[in-house]
């Protein structure tokens, strides 16, 4: 993770720095990258960084001010859609479960959810 790190800085020299500190386990941010990413396989993060480094590359030209992404954005990058505002959001909400829009529900989960609308229904009711 060190090494996202070091890209990063490259990309955004001073700036990444700057907003996530430097790469130490006392470091939150960089806790949270670390784990929020875990999953990614190296495949994954070249994606990502050939997909940012394009991400750049046009804001540039557009004369847009470029600043670093969320641990999301980034996972967004992956699949080259991370700046559409609802990839992003998506990536942030199923990080480790599929959106609730798009998830059928076990008769479990059901189930559970009934209690706990009962008990919730109980204290309020």
């Amino acid at each position: 993770m060190a090494e996202l790190w070091v890209r990063m800085e490259e990309l955004f020299p001073n700036l990444w720095v700057s907003v996530n500190g430097l790469p130490s386990l006392t470091n939150g941010k960089f806790e949270t990258w670390s784990r929020k990413l875990s999953d990614l396989t190296m495949d994954d993060f070249g994606k990502a960084f050939a997909n940012l480094e394009q991400h750049i590359e046009a804001s540039v030209q557009r004369k847009e001010k470029v600043y670093p992404p969320s641990y999301a954005e980034f996972k967004g990058h992956i699949k080259g859609l991370a700046y559409d505002a609802i990839t992003a959001q998506q990536a942030r909400q199923s990080d480790t479960t599929p959106l609730m829009i798009t998830k059928e529900l076990s008769a479990e989960e059901r189930e559970y959810g009934t209690q706990q609308a009962a008990a919730l229904r109980g204290l309020f009711g």
